[in-house]
């Protein structure tokens, strides 16, 4: 039972990836939306600090602005794909950063004298999945979609980045949800910013409130729901299966989008998930310290694991499974 609130999560997000495609479409720019977002953020994990007494301030404020900075860079990236690509990939693309973090995993466990056969699963799940990535960025595909994939493969390794500065502050005993409401934070900042650096603003309209809020909302949703599912159920199962979001978002993509898919794109997206799933079954187990309480994080900024969590191997831990 507790495997359908990952499940639950993953429609989430890539319900989340729909909207965002939807208010692309009508003109509203990457940047422009992830303030948006950060504005949902705040109001929601905001009014939840306030009603468990968590309190706002930090003496970690560098790496709360290192980690922030970093997943909002990812955040750009994954929204800006989500208007250029069809969503199966570009949420494909989000989800292989565990690839990156498994390269990082591996070369520790090297770097440490890890056991060979361990190395070479994780080399292999590495190798397996950026092969996945090759067939999804096939040479046919337009240069305006070339970018957008190069620019999701880019997007995934900051993601992991910033996963792994998430690892560090909930080891340094920093609540999930501070780390998160700093984040929101800064993609208002950041957002802000971008937005009237570049694009400009959208005049705000009463018909985009309900896509505007629905962002702020879904992640929220996606958050709550595969926090319970990694701090209740079976961290390898929910780890496996919150790639099920891949599946939903090429389903949401082909029956709202009319978006078709060649065979290789989905040899490559099926390749990507399975390495996904391998690299998490590999990656080698540590003990770790208990860790706060914990919110998950959407697709695209990186998520804290259980302490249990496989994927914390010889990296430490500190929390269970953000944003995209």
């Amino acid at each position: 039972m507790q495997a359908l609130w990952m499940v639950a999560g993953a429609l989430a997000f890539a319900l989340m990836g729909a909207v965002i495609k939807l208010q692309m479409s009508a003109d509203y720019s990457a940047f422009e939306l992830v303030f948006w977002r950060g504005v949902v953020g705040i109001a929601l994990i905001g009014a939840v600090m306030r009603w468990r007494g968590v309190s706002l301030a930090s003496d970690k404020a560098g790496l709360h602005a290192s980690r922030s900075i970093v997943g909002t860079l990812a955040m750009f990236g994954w929204f800006y794909t989500l208007g250029l690509l069809p969503l199966g990939t570009s949420m494909t693309l989000n989800y292989s950063s565990p690839l990156f973090i498994a390269l990082a995993v591996a070369a520790i466990a090297w770097w440490q004298g890890g056991t060979q056969p361990a190395r070479g699963k994780l080399y292999l799940a590495v190798l397996a999945g950026f092969v996945g990535v090759l067939l999804i960025m096939r040479p046919t595909v337009e240069q305006q979609q070339q970018f957008a994939l190069l620019v999701g493969i880019v997007a995934a390794a900051m993601s992991a980045a910033a996963y792994l500065q998430v690892r560090m502050l909930g080891r340094l005993g920093e609540p999930e949800w501070r780390i998160v409401f700093w984040f929101s934070i800064v993609n208002c900042a950041m957002g802000a910013i971008a937005t009237t650096a570049t694009t400009g603003w959208q005049p705000l309209q009463a018909a985009a409130l309900p896509g505007l809020a629905a962002i702020g909302v879904l992640a929220a949703i996606g958050q709550m729901c595969m926090t319970r599912a990694f701090s209740r159920g079976g961290t390898l199962l929910a780890a496996s299966l919150q790639y099920s979001g891949v599946v939903f978002a090429t389903l949401i993509g082909w029956l709202a989008f009319g978006e078709s898919l060649q065979i290789g794109e989905l040899a490559g997206i099926a390749l990507v998930v399975a390495s996904g799933i391998g690299a998490t079954l590999a990656m080698p187990r540590a003990p770790a310290p208990v860790a706060p309480t914990v919110v998950a994080p959407e697709p695209g900024a990186g998520r804290p694991p259980k302490p249990t969590d496989p994927a914390v191997g010889m990296l430490g831990a500190e929390g269970a499974m953000e944003p995209r």
